[in-house]
């Protein structure tokens, strides 16, 4: 047959058909196996969220083993307690946990390098030098189960009236162990919900009628949920009983003054805008004359400011200054945070290590010139302040 010379087509061996609607069969085969692999495709997304659920689920339940077992495995000798929870975490965290049990030093040492891989950190005397070195340094030998009570936020209230003869922390309205016990209508229009033991766990409400408490208790509870020591490695936070607290609200955006001080003398004050946009402070490293200084640290939210531009120096400034002395005059490094609000000074906490130490300073010199100052030599027994 010719079959040039008809409308039609050979499909297969024996069978010819016209070629319109060849085409079409063609265009419809297609579309069958386009069908055919947008299926498959959905089915191995639907796997694979179902995976990533199961992996989530593992994560939590495993987190929620650990914090209510720590104790009870650090305390308890029977090895084969030991070996099932071995089972239940990944190795790597495992060995982690077991320096715990064995080594509190060379654990805190070990998970600092695991949490900053991309940060130099010397423990050798022979080699420390920066800031960053230095500050790692003492956050593991300058007796950091010590030092819950200044970290503690309910507790350095207590430091405040001791060392300073009066509280100048932000006013407390109520503390709280658990979330149930926390009653909106004792509360006024504008406060602020904290927990004592970790940092950035604040809810801020500037109107009660519009707050939503049932999701800031979800928070709360998911926040006390956190062994913030021991998984930031910073040590200090470990020995802090964990409670929520309500303070009064100061105000939007309101400025820190933070001084860093060096075996008890301020040297030099981030002041940092907060939120200036969603989740971006700006800042300034100043000296203690109110000039600006070249300082800079490495963050992703957190820029410098042109010099061009400059934050207004505090009425009270001289007096910050006293205060940070005071504050800071018990150990070789600590910062010590100010607000100032309407004439009046407020401390709002003292930090063994800034950002986690995450954030470190750009300059080398100025990373050597800061470690410097840092004698560590001077450690104190601070277990009775």
């Amino acid at each position: 047959m010719n079959l040039e010379k008809t409308n039609l087509i050979k499909y297969n061996k024996d069978i010819y058909i016209n070629k319109k609607y060849y085409k079409r069969l063609k265009s419809c085969n297609y579309k069958y196996i386009l069908l055919f692999v947008i299926v498959i495709l959905l089915i191995i997304i639907v796997k694979l969220s179902i995976q990533v659920g199961k992996l989530k689920a593992i994560n939590i339940k495993n987190r929620i083993f650990y914090e209510q077992n720590l104790k009870k495995i650090i305390n308890n000798n029977n090895k084969k307690e030991k070996i099932i929870y071995i089972k239940k975490k990944d190795k790597e965290d495992m060995n982690l946990l077991q320096l715990y049990i064995e080594n509190r030093t060379e654990y805190y040492i070990k998970g600092r390098q695991k949490l900053m891989k991309n940060v130099k950190m010397n423990y050798n005397d022979s080699y420390i030098k920066t800031f960053q070195d230095k500050v790692n340094w003492l956050l593991v030998h300058d007796s950091p189960e010590n030092k819950y009570k200044f970290v503690d936020k309910i507790l350095l209230r207590n430091y405040s009236k001791k060392i300073l003869g009066k509280d100048i922390c932000v006013p407390l309205i109520k503390i709280y162990n658990n979330v149930n016990e926390i009653n909106l209508s004792e509360l006024p229009n504008k406060f602020v919900l904290k927990c004592n033991h970790g940092s950035r766990m604040n809810i801020i409400c500037k109107n009660k009628s519009e707050f939503n408490l049932t999701k800031a208790k979800l928070k709360l509870e998911k926040w006390m949920k956190i062994n913030y020591g021991l998984e930031n490695y910073e040590y200090q936070y470990n020995y802090v009983k964990k409670k929520i607290f309500s303070e009064i609200f100061l105000m939007d955006n309101i400025t820190d003054y933070k001084f860093y001080c060096f075996n008890g003398i301020p040297k030099i004050i981030k002041v940092q805008s907060k939120y200036y946009k969603k989740n971006i402070k700006m800042y300034h490293y100043y000296d203690l004359n109110w000039n600006i200084t070249d300082i800079e640290t490495k963050s992703q939210n957190n820029f410098k400011l042109p010099n061009s531009i400059n934050f207004k120096k505090p009425k009270h400034l001289n007096k910050m200054i006293k205060y940070a002395k005071i504050f800071s005059k018990d150990f070789i490094f600590v910062r010590v945070d100010l607000y100032e609000f309407n004439d009046t000074i407020y401390l709002s906490e003292l930090t063994f290590s800034p950002a986690n130490l995450r954030s470190p300073f750009k300059n080398e010199k100025q990373r050597i010139y800061l470690g410097s100052l840092l004698d560590l030599s001077k450690i104190n027994n601070i277990s009775n302040i």
